[in-house]
């Protein structure tokens, strides 16, 4: 019990301020596939490319994309915490493996989005399901915003549905 406790400590020491590992090693995943996630309290998207602009009545949407030069030219200038993340992923298109997955839903302010599970629907199909966690007040709904680096042993996915808290959206890369 007391090694339980120190490798417990040691590990609450090691990822102090790195929530999204702590969701990251949590989430259910292929072993072929490897997913970091970041969290963004905001909407780092420009307008055309936001759930803002979606269709009406839409609560989630998602967006993939394939080369960093299409992500930076989609994300707002402030958005410094997703330019840093844009940075540490190795796209497609620019020779590596990765392929970035922003899902954007409406949701009161008390709400984060968390990684919830990846699973293989088809070869190059995925699906993800996304948590909502906190308390649901019937506050007026502001945009939450999940990014996703995937990277998949069986090439890029061809096809990726999101579901999260029931609503399900799906986005060909």
């Amino acid at each position: 019990m007391k090694r339980r406790g120190v490798v417990a400590g040691a590990l609450a020491v090691a990822t102090a301020g790195c929530v999204d590992r702590i969701h990251d090693v949590a989430a259910s995943t292929p072993r072929d596939i490897d997913v970091r996630s970041r969290y963004v309290g905001t909407d780092p998207l420009i307008e055309s490319e936001s759930i803002v602009s979606a269709t009406a009545g839409a609560e989630t949407h998602a967006r993939a994309y394939t080369a960093a030069a299409d992500a930076t030219a989609v994300t707002v200038t402030e958005a410094d915490a997703v330019h840093e993340f844009i940075a540490g992923t190795a796209f497609v298109d620019d020779g590596g493996e990765a392929v970035l997955l922003v899902v954007q839903r409406l949701a009161p302010p008390s709400l984060d989005l968390r990684l919830g599970s990846v699973s293989r629907t088809r070869t190059h199909a995925l699906r993800i399901a996304v948590d909502e966690v906190g308390t649901r007040h019937e506050d007026d709904p502001v945009v939450h915003t999940l990014l996703l680096r995937l990277t998949d042993g069986r090439g890029p996915p061809e096809r990726i549905t999101v579901s999260v808290g029931g609503d399900r959206t799906s986005v060909t890369v």
